[in-house]
């Protein structure tokens, strides 16, 4: 005989909707994954598991100590229009920086599906960490998450103002190349590592501190006779880490 899910109570309903927001996940040093794939990725990289939920019929039932709840309570706790049949809280995990590659800066790059899809491309092309000064979407933003599709359990993030991580950079010997309008194509650049690639603001572009002690102004050449005025910032990101890693 079929047991029903035990219904959630009203305090574990508040914890969960709490990480929803920014300061909710400040608070509680924890976040919200709900894709099986992504779920999976950060268990796997030791992210600290702190509640898994499931529908009866959803997906992850080999985890013995998931919580089944009921769809619709699912829904409520999801902050997707489509559940994917669960859901988990993780806590927090410190990634070490590694050294003698490329550093990724996201410059007050605000919106999360960017952040998300620049996080996906430093895991792919291995990235020594990616940079965070303040302004820049916050990465544990549920849309973020989605966006990167589990590659945020793998990328070693840095904190800091921009001051801060321009002294890091200088320390660690990286080359400053910052993406944007007006430089050389890729090709025409020298491209070694250790460095360190910075991409602004989508509306904005990069602080001019950046530019100012940039070694190399990146801009991605369009076709003769393009109209096209910009590329989006994880278009950009996706063709000019290619550049930077292949024949460099």
């Amino acid at each position: 005989m079929y047991d029903s899910p035990s219904p959630l109570s009203k305090n574990q309903r508040s914890q969960v909707r709490a990480l929803w927001r920014k300061k909710g996940r400040e608070i509680a040093q924890q976040f919200l994954v709900e894709s099986p794939k992504a779920i999976a990725e950060f268990i796997e990289e030791g992210w600290p598991l702190v509640t898994l939920y499931r529908s009866p019929q959803g997906p992850m039932e080999e985890y013995p100590k998931a919580i089944e709840i009921t769809p619709r309570e699912l829904a409520e706790l999801s902050t997707q229009e489509s559940p994917q049949g669960v859901l988990a809280v993780f806590g927090l995990k410190e990634i070490a920086p590694r050294s003698g590659g490329w550093a990724l800066v996201l410059d007050r790059v605000q919106d999360p599906g960017n952040v998300g899809t620049l996080l996906r491309l430093a895991d792919w092309f291995g990235v020594d960490y990616v940079a965070l000064p303040p302004g820049t979407a916050e990465v544990f933003n549920p849309k973020v998450i989605q966006g990167s599709m589990g590659s945020l359990a793998r990328v070693p993030l840095v904190y800091g103002e921009v001051e801060e991580l321009l002294t890091r950079f200088d320390v660690e010997g990286r080359t400053l190349y910052v993406a944007d309008l007006g430089g050389s194509a890729p090709k025409d650049l020298p491209r070694k590592a250790p460095a360190a690639l910075v991409f602004g603001n989508e509306g904005q572009g990069p602080e001019s501190r950046w530019t100012e002690r940039a070694a190399h102004i990146m801009t991605i050449p369009k076709a003769l006779g393009s109209k096209t005025e910009s590329l989006n910032v994880g278009t950009a990101g996706a063709i000019a880490l290619y550049a930077c890693h292949v024949d460099a």
